[in-house]
């Protein structure tokens, strides 16, 4: 029913200004895409908005469309229920699965706050698409070298229940967690 309504006042919206809306600038956000269409974005992300959600993976994809239209960012959804947006297709021929890459990444939570960043450490990473988290292997296919995407992973995507120890009594990413990333890929090594 909230999508529904959400839906309904936007409709709404979009009637009483004559379906033109004012070009504001996108809210703060670390993409390179250009600024969306504040309209085009919440009506596109309502549809991903559950009234009533029970299952983790409904919580998380409420959590992922709401962050969304709140920093009015466009993403595409698959299957999987992985949220992203191609910031920059690359070029060559598209990643597959087992194909050894070199990439810089900032993964952060969606209060902002970042847990890793190659870029802190100065040094990208090489690594196999198919031997990281299943999110970051679905959505670097998408890419060709050179590309850059901003993933957002359902708990199940990522860490999932068990969330990733710290080495210690903590948690570096805590269970059931949320996750965005800005990947960049610089080259494909093999």
């Amino acid at each position: 029913m909230l999508k529904y309504t959400l839906i309904l006042v936007l409709a709404l919206a979009c009637a009483c200004s004559g379906g033109q809306s004012p070009q504001e600038p996108a809210a703060e956000h670390s993409t390179e895409a250009p600024p969306a269409d504040e309209d085009a974005v919440m009506l596109q992300l309502s549809a991903y908005l559950l009234a009533n959600p029970q299952s983790q993976a409904e919580k998380d994809q409420n959590l992922i469309a709401n962050y969304a239209i709140e920093k009015l960012i466009p993403l595409e959804r698959t299957a999987s229920g992985l949220f992203y947006r191609i910031l920059s297709p690359g070029s060559g021929d598209m990643l597959k699965w087992g194909d050894y890459i070199s990439a810089n990444y900032k993964g952060y939570f969606l209060d902002g706050q970042v847990f890793d960043s190659s870029y802190r450490r100065n040094k990208p990473i090489e690594f196999y698409i198919g031997n990281m988290v299943q999110g970051w292997n679905e959505g670097l296919q998408m890419l060709r070298p050179g590309g850059k995407i901003l993933l957002f992973l359902p708990s199940a995507l990522g860490y999932g229940e068990k969330g990733l120890s710290d080495g210690k009594d903590g948690y570096l990413v805590p269970p059931d967690t949320v996750l965005a990333f800005e990947v960049e890929v610089i080259e494909k090594l093999k």
